[in-house]
């Protein structure tokens, strides 16, 4: 399935930056460091090179736009710990989580590539850090996550997903006097997911899913971060494999680096691969892939 919003044009987007960091909002790490930090907002533009597609129109030069934002964030009441041992939190209650991805081509290709990502509601709790021990960073707990979308350069013409509830834990290591930093985070969440191929054989498929999201980080302070990590989607049934029908899988492998410019502004240089695979007791499987690299320029912030 697509994922990905990019903004067309660069200055368009430094302009935007600016004036989002003139309303008094606090800028923040960068997305790449943590996607389940929904406690950050982001927005952001690029331009990538594609290859690897169903058809021949789709490779070449693509522009993306990118952005999430949540409607509502609030401080949760504390609860009390019976001892004083690990590093204290902070809980916040999250409402209406909005994020997109989009893909335009050249002439009249248009928007190729688009999802849009809804999370009904959030809870959040960040522990405070420890040098010189790898802890938890971050917990989060996400329920009713929609995800509609397309993805011709896939041969996908529609796709949706419905994740009941998606757990993620971030740890983290920091090193005594040292710039060095390195987390860890891993995402498990279940669901529902419909997906309709170009292909005829291959329309009206459904399946339960079962979702891993890994990512590693090592970042240093001045220097920018580098990232790694991989999504998938796995659809399965109660059946028999003979008898199951067919079932999809969703995945994307991304490497990237991101350095922070000037105030809420970073610029992430990244290579990703994302796959569609529908896999049939009786009919040869179908699998599509595509390969993107590109340059992304982001704002990314919170509330101050």
């Amino acid at each position: 399935m697509r994922s990905g919003l990019r903004l067309p044009r660069r200055r368009t987007l430094s302009i935007l930056g600016m004036g989002i960091a003139a309303t008094g909002l606090e800028p923040a790490d960068s997305h790449a460091a943590d996607p389940w930090n929904l406690d950050i907002s982001y927005v952001g533009g690029a331009q990538a090179e594609a290859r690897w597609t169903v058809a021949e129109e789709f490779p070449g030069t693509k522009l993306i736009l990118n952005a999430r934002h949540s409607l509502r964030t609030e401080a949760a009441q504390a609860s009390e710990r019976a001892c004083d041992c690990g590093p204290p939190s902070t809980r916040r209650k999250i409402r209406g989580t909005i994020g997109t991805h989009l893909q335009w081509g050249k002439g009249e290709l248009g928007l190729e590539y688009g999802v849009l990502s809804l999370t009904w509601r959030a809870t959040q709790r960040d522990y405070a850090p420890v040098e010189g021990s790898f802890r938890a960073d971050r917990d989060t707990l996400e329920w009713g996550v929609l995800r509609l979308g397309k993805d011709d350069p896939l041969g996908i013409d529609s796709y949706a997903e419905l994740t009941l509830a998606r757990g993620s834990r971030t740890w983290a290591y920091s090193l005594r006097d040292s710039p060095w930093r390195f987390s860890f985070g891993f995402s498990f969440s279940a669901g529902y997911a419909w997906a309709e191929s170009t292909e005829e054989a291959f329309r009206d498929v459904s399946n339960m899913i079962i979702g891993t999201w890994g990512k590693g980080t090592i970042s240093r302070r001045r220097w920018g971060s580098m990232y790694i990590e991989q999504r998938i989607a796995n659809g399965w049934t109660f059946s028999s494999p003979a008898r199951g029908g067919t079932v999809s899988r969703e995945a994307l492998a991304r490497f990237g680096y991101t350095a922070n410019l000037r105030g809420c502004l970073d610029l992430e240089v990244f290579a990703e691969k994302r796959s569609f695979n529908f896999t049939d007791p009786i009919l040869v499987d179908l699998y599509t892939k595509s390969k993107r690299i590109g340059v992304e320029l982001n704002c990314t912030f919170r509330e101050g």
